[in-house]
């Protein structure tokens, strides 16, 4: 899939719960990561999950939704983001992936679409006071959006690396997406930075 901006996102904060929050990194455990491409991805997605996605027209652009239909979790969140017409990727919180990634295959049957199980990518998330500016000079992005919705995401490329910005009550959050020796690197430069590393 080609997605290279080098734009880079963060959500409005109070600028007192920012300053304050601390600088830390962790994997986060139970996020999986699906690629979806095909003529068919649009109203795929449109049929499976409950946000509105066709609204999604900039490359890096993403929500935060749930999803219909998927029987063994109704509660179940995920992040989709969007890379073209016809290429998606959605990270999925939860602790049944075999399960979701069998659901989510079976209509390949029935779209044009494919569904690449990207098992081999990690989750790390950075978050602080410093975590913007860190990630912004680390990776060469170039600031850009203020989300005001915290059900809105963005994300960006850099070489191996899928840099997303999410958001919780506790301030300014971001995600790295990559294999797990690509984040492990990085997250020995960010405990050199200053960075706590916490526990899965």
């Amino acid at each position: 899939m080609a997605f290279q901006p080098k734009l880079f996102a963060s959500h409005l904060h109070d600028s007192t719960t920012v300053l304050t929050q601390q600088n830390s990194t962790s994997y986060v455990a139970n996020k999986w990561v699906f690629d979806i491409g095909g003529s068919a991805v649009l109203p795929f997605l449109r049929q499976i999950l409950v946000a509105n996605v066709a609204k999604l027209t900039t490359q890096g652009m993403g929500l935060q939704s749930k999803i219909n239909g998927f029987s063994a979790n109704q509660n179940m969140t995920l992040d989709v983001y969007y890379f073209s017409e016809s290429a998606f990727r959605l990270v999925v919180n939860t602790s049944e992936p075999l399960i979701f990634a069998n659901w989510l295959t079976q209509f390949e049957t029935y779209f044009d679409i494919d569904v690449i199980v990207r098992d081999d990518l990690a989750v790390l998330s950075v978050q602080g006071a410093d975590a913007f500016k860190t990630l912004v000079d680390e990776f060469a992005l170039t600031p850009g959006l203020r989300l005001s919705d915290y059900a809105l995401r963005f994300g960006a490329q850099s070489n191996a690396v899928f840099l997303t910005a999410v958001a919780n009550d506790a301030g300014q959050s971001y995600e790295l997406i990559a294999n797990p020796t690509e984040l492990a690197n990085w997250q020995s430069r960010f405990i050199g930075l200053g960075f706590n590393a916490h526990a899965a």
